[in-house]
This record gives C-alpha cells, sequence and structure tokens, in this order.
C-alpha cells in the first residue's frame, strides 16, 4: 500500500485525504493549526497529526523517509516550499507535488526543482481560455512535468455515462475518477454509484489520453 503524507489541512488538504483514502493509499494528514486539528481527527481520526511540516523533526516523526508521495498543499508557498525541499533534499523524497497558490511563484519552485505542480489561480485561467460552451470534457490543469492531467467530464444529454454504475464502465486505462459534483454537491465515487444527467466527474487521466476520452464521453 502507497503511504502518502499531505501537509496542509485546509479544503484542498482534507478532501484529497479522502479521496486517497478512498483509494486504498495509506495517508497522515498534518496541520499545525491546533483548532483545525481538532476539528480534521474528529472526522478523519488517526491519520491526522498536528504538527507544522517546514519542521524536519516532525516529518521524520510522520514517517517521511518511508512515504511513497508528498503533497505540500497549504495556503502559503513559502512554507510549500520549505516543506517540498526538505523532502527532497533531506529525506530523498522524489515524488513531491506543490500546491502553488500565486502562479508568479511558478518559476522559483521550477529553478528549485520542484516540478510537479498545481496552481487554482492556472486551473481557473485555463477554463477561461476555453470555450463558454459546456464541452464535455474541459480540462481543468495539469501537473508540471508529469504524466497526469485534471479534467472534467459533464455528462452532457445523450451521454454514454448516464444511467451506469462506476463497476460497469470501461474507461480508458489509468483513468481515475475523484470526485463527481451533483446539484452542487460533491461526493466520492463508489463503485455501485449510478451516474445522472447533469452530472460531472472530476478525473485524473495521462494527457494522451484525452482526445480518447473525449470520443469515449461522447
Amino acid at each position: 500500500m502507497a503511504y502518502a503524507i499531505i501537509v496542509g489541512g485546509g479544503k484542498i488538504g482534507y478532501y484529497l485525504a479522502r479521496s486517497l483514502i478512498n483509494n486504498d493509499y495509506e495517508v497522515l494528514l498534518m496541520e499545525k493549526s491546533a483548532a483545525q486539528y481538532r476539528s480534521l481527527s474528529a472526522d478523519l481520526g488517526d491519520v491526522v497529526m498536528q504538527g507544522d511540516g517546514c519542521d524536519p523533526l516532525t516529518l521524520k516523526k510522520a514517517g517521511i523517509e518511508r512515504a511513497d508521495l508528498l503533497v505540500a498543499a497549504t495556503g502559503d508557498d513559502p512554507d510549500n516550499l520549505i516543506v517540498s525541499q526538505m523532502a527532497a533534499h533531506c529525506f530523498g523524497r522524489t515524488r513531491i507535488i506543490a500546491r502553488i497558490n500565486n502562479p508568479d511563484n511558478g518559476e522559483l519552485f521550477e529553478h528549485l526543482g520542484v516540478h510537479e505542480r498545481i496552481s487554482g489561480t492556472t486551473a481557473i485561467l485555463n477554463l477561461i481560455g476555453q470555450k463558454v460552451s459546456r464541452a464535455p470534457v474541459v480540462l481543468l490543469g495539469a501537473l508540471e512535468r508529469s504524466n497526469i492531467e485534471a479534467v472534467e467530464l459533464i455528462l452532457n444529454e445523450g451521454s454514454p455515462l448516464i444511467g451506469a454504475q462506476l463497476s460497469e464502465i470501461n474507461l480508458p486505462k489509468d483513468t481515475l475518477i475523484i470526485s463527481v459534483l451533483r446539484e452542487g454537491h460533491a461526493m466520492l465515487p463508489n463503485a455501485g454509484m449510478v451516474f445522472e444527467k447533469d452530472d460531472v466527474l472530476i478525473a485524473l487521466i495521462p494527457p494522451e489520453l484525452e482526445s480518447a476520452l473525449r470520443e469515449f464521453i461522447v
């Protein structure tokens, strides 16, 4: 079982932790704020740890030396950079994903060797740059220098997914559905979920599968 450490217990860290747990990861979610830690641990239990991810001793206590993945997901770019640098240079971790809140900091992260990055602002700009019409597959953003991108699948009328269970659908290989938005509410998918018209699916795919996924949805 792969082990993932997520630093930052905001909404992004929380939902990412839930999604990874749902996909059979061993997860540790680290949060510095005592109040936020109590709230998260009441929901997620022992997978939550209180501590500062910028502290190497705290990372060591969290088991960073055996982690397969570290995600720096705080709302502070300097903190995310420090966490990423320590994971790479102090503990030899190679799979590190950093959240960038200010896209202007992307060049700095790149220069310092943090090649896999997610920026919410960039994702929104990608959406703005696309057609306003509800295309069935919309690119939300990509992890830089990686083989993963996030896409939005909109189940318009006539979609072959409407009325089908997730377990019945033969999606293109390596496509992972991580969330389903229905009537404004986000849900974690399960094998028995039946898709409905106007559902919005959030999926992770390798970039080369985007065209195949578009053909499948249409």
